[in-house]
């Protein structure tokens, strides 16, 4: 079932799926969108669960305003996807979505219960070079150079129809929100109010990724959420979702 939900004049979309009393919120990273998770939440079965997959504005299907491509902006999307589904939900958040997910989950949203941060961005600052920040923009618009970065974040094989989607996706990304989270996103820093988290949490590191290390996602997410427990998954990048869906999967309906 697609849903449309309204944030301040700006329409996003949720899929829905299933129909159980667990209700999960999968939250997307960087120049993708909800269809990042579909490899993942085919494993979830439709009677125990209700899941909703939010495209961020600037993805998927929902709007394409000019601003809000930052980290105010993302949350406040986040925030309203979480107040519509009206019961206790976990939130599943993947890379760019994961620093989102912390930021929004500092607020405590009334209904928001656990979070799951997989390979997040973390709450701190980090301002890549001049060099890395142009050429990950010089993909912008080409196939050729997307299908490239994509390969570069993973580890693990991934069926064909599995890359094109998520190449796709990053094609018709809206131009403003892959500049806007480069610039207006990443570089904000609020790691000192990680201990306000007061939810039931995990972070998920993938051993070989090369965006966001182990390292970074232990020192600087799991071991400033209180209680949240860390796990790395052997042989896996960055795209966890799609490299390791069956493990994911696993722990995620344990932890639901």
């Amino acid at each position: 079932m697609d849903r449309f939900i309204d944030n301040a004049g700006v329409k996003l979309h949720l899929e829905v799926l299933g129909s159980g009393p667990r209700h999960v919120l999968f939250a997307h990273g960087w120049i993708s969108s909800r269809r990042m998770w579909y490899d993942l939440v085919e494993r979830f079965d439709p009677a125990a669960f209700t899941l909703y997959l939010l495209d961020f504005r600037g993805a998927g299907r929902s709007d394409r305003p000019l601003e809000g491509h930052d980290l105010e902006g993302y949350a406040s999307d986040l925030r309203a996807a979480i107040t519509v589904v009206e019961a206790p939900v976990t939130v599943v958040a993947h890379s760019m979505g994961g620093k989102v997910a912390q930021y929004a989950a500092i607020d405590s949203p009334r209904n928001l219960a656990k979070l799951a941060l997989i390979t997040p961005g973390t709450a701190r600052a980090y301002t890549a070079s001049a060099r890395h920040r142009q050429m990950a923009l010089d993909a912008y618009g080409s196939r050729e150079r997307i299908e490239r970065f994509q390969r570069a974040a993973m580890v693990r094989e991934v069926p064909a129809q599995t890359l094109e989607r998520i190449v796709d996706d990053a094609l018709i990304a809206q131009r403003e929100a892959w500049f806007g989270w480069y610039d207006h996103g990443r570089n904000v820093d609020f790691a000192e109010r990680l201990g306000e988290i007061a939810l039931p949490s995990f972070a998920v590191a993938g051993e070989r990724d090369p965006l966001v290390p182990p390292s970074r996602v232990k020192r600087d997410v799991a071991q400033r959420i209180p209680g949240c427990l860390f796990v790395t998954l052997r042989e896996v990048g960055h795209n966890v979702p799609i490299e390791a869906s069956a493990e994911l999967a696993e722990m995620l309906v344990r932890f639901v």
